[in-house]
């Protein structure tokens, strides 16, 4: 525990801060966590996931017969660092130390957490401590909530849990896993889930747009207004009629598409609209679609129209774990130890790879210290002022995460005997 440092947590989330690490080009800082961790004395190398986008992956083995625990967390950023419309230093990949507050692109999501895993890891084996079970790190590629839809394709987009799935069905797996996303210090069990969807009217008149004065042109961009309305009108419904642990479902209109911004000059024939849905546990994706689809059959039948398409482009499903789990277990003494009391477990809105692990029978529990707002903050969100984390939080994450580790991977498998 000594060597969990303010010093060595401060330097290790300002050297990621500063490695410049995008969703698609997560390759540097694979690299260089590889080579610290090999330092440190573990097993450490390249996942390859897709061409340059590999994830990190290290080993500290124990004697074979106890639990083990995954480490894990994601590399790629909210954002590039080079939006022209997002400005402070929240956003640029430049950490900067103030007051004990760390800010740059990353530090809230989550290089903070990254941080703390790999300071927690590297002690365990700079100490040579034996455990019972392997304590494992994975960083993966590809978490943040993008995904490679119509043009927009590539591996700027290629997001959504890409690195974990990888991680997990190529076999790096463990008996539980912990995720350090940003939890503001509080213990995660449950997850909100995540749909896309894309309704699409067609049927608009081709027509020139100096002939649209013309009686009986539709035009699909009007024609999508009441569609809109009806939406909304779902929504509400949806919200209200869907709760766990004190949050509400949600409905986003979250972009709307039609007509050729290169030529004007033509009646819009075809128009998009695209729906963020999330889900709580209980809720599955075809349950939503049938709701959508009778949804569009009544719109249809009232306006007297083809029935709209109804495409799904992402679909995470929501998540709940046990409250008794060793790794819940194991988080809450080690956070009760450290700061006097366990938090309460919470269900997180954001989309995450715990999920993901937790589907390939990989329990993950989510706890890290991004998420605590700057005082001046006033009521904004961090995507509004930028990344930035309380480096004491850091601190005691990772020291958290180390007793976590020393507990969860001294216990005995049951099956080990087997």
């Amino acid at each position: 525990m000594a060597r969990v440092t303010r010093d060595a947590v401060l330097r290790t989330l300002l050297d990621l801060i500063d490695i410049r690490s995008p969703t698609g080009h997560e390759a540097d800082m694979a690299g260089y966590i590889v080579q610290r961790l090999r330092r440190a004395g573990l097993d450490a190398a390249p996942q390859p996931v897709e061409d340059g986008r590999p994830n990190a992956v290290a080993h500290w083995r124990g004697t074979g017969d106890g639990l083990n625990l995954l480490f894990t967390g994601h590399m790629d950023t909210s954002y590039s660092g080079d939006e022209p419309h997002l400005d402070g230093e929240g956003f640029r990949p430049k950490g900067i130390e103030r007051d004990g507050w760390v800010w740059g692109l990353g530090a809230n999501n989550m290089k903070s957490g990254l941080a703390g895993l790999i300071v927690a890891i590297e002690a365990i084996a700079q100490a040579g401590i034996e455990l019972r079970g392997d304590v494992s790190l994975g960083a993966v590629v590809g978490e943040i909530e993008k995904a490679p839809v119509e043009e927009f394709q590539g591996r700027d987009y290629s997001g959504y849990g890409i690195g974990s799935k990888h991680l997990v069905s190529h076999g790096v797996t463990a008996d539980y896993a912990l995720l350090a996303e940003p939890t503001a210090m509080r213990i995660c069990t449950a997850n909100m889930g995540c749909l896309w969807a894309r309704i699409t009217l067609r049927g608009g008149a081709m027509a020139h747009s100096a002939l649209t004065n013309k009686p009986g042109t539709v035009n699909a961009i009007s024609a999508m207004m009441p569609l809109v309305e009806a939406v909304e009108q779902w929504a509400a419904r949806f919200r209200a009629e869907n709760a766990f642990m004190g949050e509400q479902a949600n409905v986003t209109l979250a972009c709307i598409r039609g007509g050729a911004p290169w030529r004007l000059s033509r009646n819009p024939q075809e128009c998009s609209l695209y729906l963020d849905i999330r889900t709580v546990p209980g809720q599955t994706a075809d349950q939503v679609k049938r709701q959508l689809r009778r949804l569009l059959r009544q719109h249809a039948e009232t306006h007297g129209v083809q029935e709209p398409a109804l495409d799904f482009l992402v679909t995470d499903p929501a998540l709940t774990l046990e409250q008794d789990l060793p790794i819940v277990e194991a988080l809450s003494a080690a956070q009760a130890g450290l700061m006097g009391e366990a938090s309460r477990p919470f269900l997180r809105r954001p989309g995450s790879d715990a999920i993901h692990l937790s589907r390939y029978d990989v329990p993950c529990v989510q706890f890290g210290p991004g998420g605590r707002l700057h005082p001046d903050a006033k009521g904004r969100s961090m995507h509004e002022i930028g990344d930035h984390v309380l480096l004491d939080d850091v601190v005691t994450a990772s020291r958290i995460y180390l007793a976590t580790a020393l507990d969860l991977c001294n216990r005995p498998a049951v099956d080990a005997g087997r």
